[in-house]
């Protein structure tokens, strides 16, 4: 193994995934601003800060690449040094991680009306945030990178507070929306496919930030961890992207006529939306299903329509 390949090497592979990611993210922002999604303004501007961490991360951790291998190139003592960089990082990670879980937890309460549920996991994803911050505080105090291990206490917290509301919120919306199975082609498709966008939310977040904690405990004496605590805040953008994004391809399913299971579908209503979901279906004597509606529970009833366009009127 060469002398640079558990830091130099572990930025270079945390920045690289991170870049890849960064421009997924980024088609997806696009995506979303184009579709003209008829979202309230509260969820514009989550979706535009979370795109500005995401855009600031990306250039902060270029920055370090370049001091590290360009203007450090035959210094490597600056491999110790603890630049704005690194704690700049961490708060950013922290603070698109409580941004997006916000998001999410919003619609756990749309689904659930569980007020102290949705407390209780608002209380943990602040408290995770606050133990990110403070860590990358403490890191911006240290005056040698190498020595991490006094960060561990504030990092295993952190990050295993994160993973865990990942969990239970994928575990609930899951299973809420699998309740709300009818037996319908057209509206058993749509909530299928909301179950892959739950899980896939919860689950490549938690698996990221189980991978980063325990390369930050087990080998914090080298820059490891970074591979997955780089691209940990493009991670939950894209969870939540994805989850607004889909929402076009839900639309092509319940507003087109097409053949699903069988089953001859034709007209779904303009509401089709990304929260609670209940569903009320009718069927005519030629078999065909007439799925009435799929209503949502955001923000009091809050609506938060398809594309403008995407449905007949």
């Amino acid at each position: 193994m060469g002398a640079f390949d558990l830091t130099i090497g572990a930025f270079f592979v945390g920045f690289s995934f991170n870049l890849y990611l960064y421009g997924i993210v980024s088609y997806q922002y696009v995506s979303y601003a184009t579709l003209k999604f008829d979202d309230p303004i509260w969820l514009r501007t989550l979706v535009a800060i979370s795109f500005a961490i995401d855009t600031s991360q990306t250039f902060a951790e270029f920055y370090g690449i370049w001091y590290l291998a360009v203007e450090n190139y035959a210094n490597p003592i600056a491999l110790t040094e603890v630049i704005w960089v690194w704690p700049f990082l961490g708060v950013a990670n922290a603070i698109a991680a409580l941004v997006v879980k916000s998001f999410f937890l919003y619609r756990l309460w749309g689904f659930t009306r569980r007020a102290w549920l949705c407390g209780f996991l608002t209380l943990l994803a602040a408290g995770a945030c606050l133990c990110g911050v403070i860590a990358s505080i403490k890191l911006g105090r240290l005056d040698d990178l190498t020595k991490l291990a006094p960060l561990i206490p504030l990092v295993t917290a952190w990050l295993a507070l994160e993973a865990g509301v990942d969990i239970i919120i994928t575990v609930i919306l899951s299973k809420a929306l699998w309740q709300s199975k009818t037996g319908s082609a057209r509206t058993d498709t749509v909530i299928h496919r909301c179950i892959k966008a739950a899980v896939q939310s919860g689950l490549f977040s938690s698996v990221f930030a189980f991978a980063c904690l325990l390369s930050f405990v087990f080998w914090n004496n080298t820059f490891l961890f970074t591979i997955f605590s780089w691209p940990l805040g493009r991670i939950y953008s894209y969870s939540l992207f994805y989850t607004l994004v889909i929402r076009k391809e839900l639309s092509n399913i319940a507003y087109g006529s097409s053949n699903i299971g069988g089953a001859q579908t034709n007209s779904f209503p303009r509401s089709l939306q990304i929260s609670s979901v209940h569903f009320r279906q009718d069927t005519t004597t030629n078999t065909q299903v007439d799925s009435d509606y799929v209503k949502s529970s955001l923000d009091q009833r809050i609506v938060l329509h398809s594309p403008e366009g995407s449905a007949p009127s």
